[in-house]
């Protein structure tokens, strides 16, 4: 895209009005402070900087950046979309390409728009009693809901949508090409898609309508028919409500997914308003690349009766597969492979069985709130569904069980996740962590495949050699096995520590260990040779590093937060603030943010002389 419109844009916008009509902004000093329309806050963090254009969160989400930043974030866009909406707004033309590209969307946008409306009028005219008994009757949707779908009614006739965008002014090869009339493969006019059904509109993330999904009321195949693939509909990159859904899912840190129009209805009609539905296909990269826009913990919800499950099989939208061992694998291979990389938290809510997620949130919210907020892992659901809720009852048994998961736990292929599934099998057996370990590698399972050594330093230096010391020293264990495992930034070395400081006696690694490759790193790293009570102060000193390193990061943090504040007050002004306040004497109200700052401040730095002080012991 080119830089001269990028330019442009931001010359014609003045970011502060532009924020400013998101959340509050108020003077403070040559900058502007506001609550962070972003996060919850009691307290504002949130600043805009006009000499610089850009604007930054100092609070909880830590969030910052420039217009175009801003409204990817708001408006949930990626760079192009957020260019063409500022675009729009300051009147800038950008390129050919672009522009007719831009004309082509807008214009089927206009044509899916037209159709909305006017299957939302045929709704309410007498010929759409049909389905007003299905959807407020039958199904119990309300008004309000109506409205905020945009529910209609197709006429059963062959070209009343035709006619009726005939004499709007629209032609028909656009009407075709938004996938709302269908040409015959013989000679023949073109005919209506939808014919008496109840529609509902589909709209992108932005609330701009793209497809249909119409809902046969007596028995018609297929029960519901969704609109073609178009140029403005690619169900792969659609998820159902999210347009309504996104403020709700990024309040409360959780989106719900579900497979069905109703079902997302439903519970919004319920007051659950962070649910959405995929469209007829599974869960896709871009599907995960939106959604952790808003929030990193996804929650399918589904029936988990055979029925239940079945279904969500062969509508595929739920990464199910659950016949057997092998299929169940592929189920959690698919989930890794789609969260991985995003560190997304996925997890599933079992519902009542026999009971939709619709009916769930509407007759008893207290049981469709607890399945959300109990949600169990992805990989640990489908762990579950293959082992059954039987215990062993004799070491064969157990045996026989942990060779029905194995597939399954072949399916991890990252190391840590690995290490979390045997130890749920573990526990789900009620056997030693080592007995399923023992049974792997009898029956030959493979190492799951890690990343290859970096070639770069290690960013971790300080951490490496304290694990690599604790390795090489298990008469260590007693003084420091106490150490926090989140001391250690990667989730390898969390487990190899933990594996040291719990699991008693020195052991030497299987080849088949998934973390034998990061075992093998620490066991290479060069280390003068070290008696105990040198590797003890060794440890101590390399703790005491670590820490300091972590205080002087928060403090960097602080400072900044305070800069920030310096320039909005002054340094004379903030300095009688931190006088004041050592003092004793309450800070004013307007004084209270810049207070706590400074107090903080002062205590990190305090910390850190303490932490180098010599030791006199």
């Amino acid at each position: 895209m080119p830089v001269d419109a990028v330019a442009e844009i931001k010359r014609k916008i003045d970011l502060v009005e532009h924020i400013g009509r998101v959340t509050t902004l108020h003077k403070a000093g040559r900058n502007f402070r506001a609550l962070c329309p972003f996060h919850q806050e009691k307290t504002p963090s949130f600043y805009v900087f006009p000499d610089r254009a850009t604007w930054r969160c100092f609070g909880s989400c830590g969030e910052g950046g420039d217009l175009f930043s801003f409204v990817q974030k708001r408006e949930n866009l990626d760079f192009r979309g957020a260019l063409r909406l500022l675009a729009s707004e300051a009147g800038v033309q950008l390129s050919p390409e672009a522009a007719a590209r831009r004309s082509r969307t807008d214009q089927l946008g206009a044509i899916m728009s037209a159709a909305v409306d006017f299957y939302q009028r045929q709704y309410q005219e007498p010929g759409g009693a049909a389905a007003r008994a299905y959807i407020e009757g039958k199904r119990g949707i309300t008004p309000e809901a109506v409205q905020a779908f945009r529910i209609g009614w197709a006429p059963d006739d062959w070209r009343t949508l035709r006619d009726y965008l005939d004499g709007r002014g629209y032609a028909e090869r656009d009407v075709i090409a938004a996938g709302l009339l269908v040409e015959p493969e013989a000679a023949g006019n073109p005919y209506d898609r939808f014919r008496g059904r109840a529609i509902i509109p589909i709209s992108d993330e932005r609330g701009l309508y793209i497809a249909m999904g119409g809902r046969g009321l007596q028995g018609e195949q297929p029960k519901y028919l969704n609109s073609p693939q178009t140029e403005l509909f690619d169900k792969g990159r659609t998820l159902f409500g999210l347009h309504l859904a996104h403020e709700a899912i990024r309040q409360t840190g959780t989106v719900v997914v579900v497979e069905g129009y109703m079902d997302v209805i439903g519970p919004w009609q319920a007051g659950f308003r962070n649910v959405v539905a995929t469209m007829g296909t599974s869960l896709t990269e871009h599907h995960v690349e939106m959604l952790k826009r808003f929030a990193k913990r996804i929650v399918l919800a589904m029936d988990p009766d055979a029925a239940g499950l079945a279904a969500a099989e062969r509508a595929g939208s739920m990464l199910l597969g659950l016949d057997n061992p092998l299929s169940a694998a592929q189920s959690v291979r698919a989930a890794e492979a789609l969260t991985g990389p995003s560190e997304i938290d996925l997890r599933v809510a079992p519902l009542p069985p026999g009971k939709d997620p619709d009916e769930v949130a509407r007759e008893d919210p207290e049981t469709w709130r607890r399945a959300i907020d109990e949600a169990i892992p992805f990989a640990e659901f489908v762990l579950k569904r293959v082992l059954g809720s039987s215990r062993p009852t004799s070491p064969i048994e157990a045996r026989r069980l942990i060779d029905k998961v194995t597939p399954v736990l072949r399916g991890a292929r990252d190391s840590v996740n690995f290490a979390l599934y045997v130890g749920r099998v573990a526990q789900h057996l009620g056997v030693p962590e080592v007995f399923v370990f023992d049974r792997l590698r009898e029956t030959g399972r493979p190492v799951p495949r890690g990343r290859p050594p970096e070639a770069e330093p290690d960013p971790y230096e300080a951490e490496s050699k304290l694990l690599a010391i604790f390795v090489r020293h298990p008469a260590l264990r007693s003084d420091f096995r106490s150490l926090p495992a989140p001391f250690f930034t990667r989730a390898t070395d969390r487990e190899i520590f933990l594996h040291w400081a719990h699991e008693g006696p020195q052991t030497v690694p299987s080849e088949d260990d998934p973390l034998l490759p990061r075992l093998r790193e620490l066991q290479a790293l060069r280390l003068p040779p070290l008696t105990t009570p040198e590797a003890a102060r060794e440890v101590r000193h390399l703790t005491g590093a670590i820490g300091r390193q972590r205080f002087q990061e928060h403090q960097g943090a602080v400072t900044e937060s305070l800069a920030v504040i310096e320039q909005e007050l002054g340094a004379n002004r903030l300095a009688d603030i931190s006088h004041a306040t050592w003092q004793g004497r309450p800070p004013a109200i307007d004084d209270h943010a810049a207070a706590e700052l400074v107090i903080e401040d002062l205590q990190l730095g305090l910390s850190i002389h303490r932490r180098e002080a010599p030791d006199r012991a």
